[in-house]
């Protein structure tokens, strides 16, 4: 017991530390919002399951030309959990970690201190610039998204054609004739009408979970027309690559145009359950689903062509897939994006208080996770309810009410705002118990 007192004893100073900023690497840090849109302003995009038996049954046979790209592991893991709240949480902290951006580091090293001109990153206290990363936080936790992390959620090779997420002059572009005669057998050009089944199936799928588009008509842009010219000719695509640019794309358009669509809810949120971050936040018992917004996507099937007046009538089969909230098994060697769950109890305590302006205290916490049917997820030509910032706060509010409220204590003159709070914060942590059970550091 002593040692496990100890144990506990040690973490929380150590925690306490990583938010003073003392460490290099700190298990948690509270990143400011990069951007002027707000949380609850943002509309996550979930991407939607395929459920490819259904569409073959009803003449719309595809599978083999994600057979051929080495995508079915991506496709069965969409059907799962999107947690909104958590991805609007990270979208409004996100910045790209590029060449450019280690540049700006190095100079405002030197403009501290002149004498580390000419250094190496590594003399002037820096890691080494390796690649360019999306870099933010979760409710404290650092999130860094590479290239090569989504390739490793999608199962695949970052290997493959990529012609571009933008094509420049694509009015006078060489490659019109090309996807003309590949989508509408005409160097012409077509509109969407004229695609046959297949192909509108395949723009359909690509507009949901390869190149999401928030919105607007279903007129392909020639990058969109391109790409699928490459599915359709069984052309390795580079599926990594597309979807880490696009997403630094819809990034810089919702910081400087406030573009309300996020891409990717399913992905991004099977990044931060691999990276350990769900199950730290489940260990902690501080979230319910419903608090996560969690939801799934719609199924596309042969339902979705009725829909599309591509066919008259739907037969329903013994094999048709539903929505599931089953979550992934754990990857083995997934690169780590969570530190322990000790670091959340610290971080969620502090970033409440920053948020709501009140301290919380564990009887608070829910004791289990939600476990009901999730909600499917509206198309995204469905007409969706704004959040306001009164019910997007109220959804954060914990479930349980105190037996007393913490005061929160003002800051004495010349102090840090956040230094009562961080006392009160390990004090709640040090006193925490579960079924008389002390708490001790996680096994993450």
């Amino acid at each position: 017991m002593a040692s496990s007192s100890s144990a506990l004893e040690s973490n929380v100073q150590n925690t306490t530390q990583q938010v003073e900023g003392q460490q290099e690497r700190a298990a948690y840090e509270l990143k400011g919002v990069t951007m002027s849109i707000k949380e609850w302003q943002l509309k996550i995009q979930t991407e939607n399951p395929v459920d490819f038996a259904s569409l073959a049954y009803h003449g719309c046979d595809i599978k083999r030309y994600y057979e051929t790209q080495g995508l079915m592991n991506y496709f069965n893991m969409l059907n799962g959990p999107t947690y909104k709240m958590l991805i609007r949480y990270f979208w409004v902290r996100a910045s790209v970690y590029d060449k450019e951006a280690s540049e700006d580091e190095e100079r405002e090293k030197i403009l501290i201190d002149p004498s580390l001109t000419r250094k190496t990153r590594e003399e002037m206290g820096l890691e080494p610039f390796k690649r360019t990363e999306i870099r933010s936080s979760v409710m404290g936790i650092p999130v860094h998204i590479s290239e090569e992390i989504i390739a490793c959620v999608l199962g695949t090779e970052a290997t493959g054609k990529y012609s571009g997420i933008e094509i420049p002059n694509s009015k006078t572009s060489p490659w019109n004739d090309i996807v003309n005669t590949t989508l509408f057998n005409s160097k012409q050009p077509g509109k969407y009408c004229d695609l046959s089944m297949k192909n509108k199936m395949l723009l359909k799928i690509q507009y949901e979970n390869l190149l999401p588009k928030g919105g607007g008509s279903d007129q392909p842009s020639l990058a969109h027309k391109v790409f699928l010219h490459h599915i359709i000719n069984g052309e390795k695509v580079n599926v990594p690559k597309y979807i880490f640019k696009h997403i630094i794309k819809e990034l810089r358009e919702t910081q400087k145009k406030c573009r309300v669509w996020v891409p990717y809810g399913r992905l991004i949120s099977e990044i931060f359950h691999q990276g350990g971050i769900l199950q730290a936040l489940s260990e902690v018992n501080f979230f319910l689903d419903e608090k996560l917004e969690t939801e799934t996507g719609k199924v596309i099937n042969a339902s979705t062509l009725k829909n599309m007046r591509l066919i008259p009538k739907v037969t329903k089969l013994k094999s048709d897939i539903s929505e599931s909230r089953v979550v992934s098994n754990l990857m083995e060697d997934f690169p780590p994006i969570c530190k322990d769950s000790l670091a959340v109890q610290m971080a969620l305590i502090v970033d409440y208080y920053e948020t709501h302006g009140k301290l919380i205290s564990l009887d608070e916490v829910p004791e289990e996770m939600y476990g009901g049917e999730l909600p499917v997820a509206k198309s995204r030509k469905s007409k969706r309810k704004d959040l306001s910032e009164e019910e997007y706060l109220a959804e954060e509010q914990p479930s349980k009410k105190t037996k007393s409220n913490i005061a929160v204590k003002a800051p004495e003159e010349g102090g840090s705002e956040l230094q009562p709070v961080e006392e009160e914060a390990e004090g709640v942590l040090g006193k925490r118990t579960r079924e008389n059970q002390e708490a001790g550091p996680s096994p993450i």
